[in-house]
């Protein structure tokens, strides 16, 4: 793009505190895979269902190429997904805080079904970028009812890493 100036202007530059990181040119695409199933006698409303771990280090979550799927869980049913806190810098100096529905908010469980992340309910980002120094949770909760016995959730979750 030329300004005015007739300079060709790079999306970093357009940020004063940009840095390119090897997930911005050369990343690796990758994909984290996890399912679980609900036990005997089910779980209980608002409990948390532990989907996949991802690994320490700089990710970029690519949304609309990560999928779910589900079983019935019944009528007023919808399901959470984000993640759990996180280490961002050496110990006692900064800490990502859970959040619960960051990357999935409201999914209409009530009926079988699967579709891409970027599809479900409500606006999803493009890509997530996270940094950890440790391990990062992704969960799923589920609202407005129980987990029912039986039912499975599976995500496979693409990411840029390294």
């Amino acid at each position: 793009m030329s300004g005015a100036t007739g300079k060709t202007v790079d999306a970093a530059e357009l940020a004063a505190d940009y840095r390119r990181y090897p997930i911005d040119d050369h990343g690796k695409l990758r994909y984290a895979y996890g399912k679980v199933t609900s036990p005997v006698g089910g779980v209980a409303a608002n409990s948390t269902l532990a989907l996949l771990w991802l690994p320490a280090g700089r990710k970029r979550l690519i949304m609309p190429m990560s999928y779910i799927a589900w079983g019935v869980f019944g009528a007023g049913r919808t399901l959470d997904v984000g993640y759990d806190a996180f280490m961002k810098r050496p110990p006692g100096e900064a800490v990502e805080a859970a959040d619960p529905d960051a990357l999935i908010d409201g999914l209409d469980v009530a009926a079988a079904g699967q579709r891409q992340w970027g599809l479900t309910a409500a606006a999803v980002p493009m890509k997530y970028d996270m940094y950890s120094l440790n391990e990062v949770l992704i969960y799923a909760t589920v609202l407005g009812g129980t987990f029912p016995a039986g039912i499975t959730v599976e995500v496979l979750l693409a990411y840029l890493y390294e």
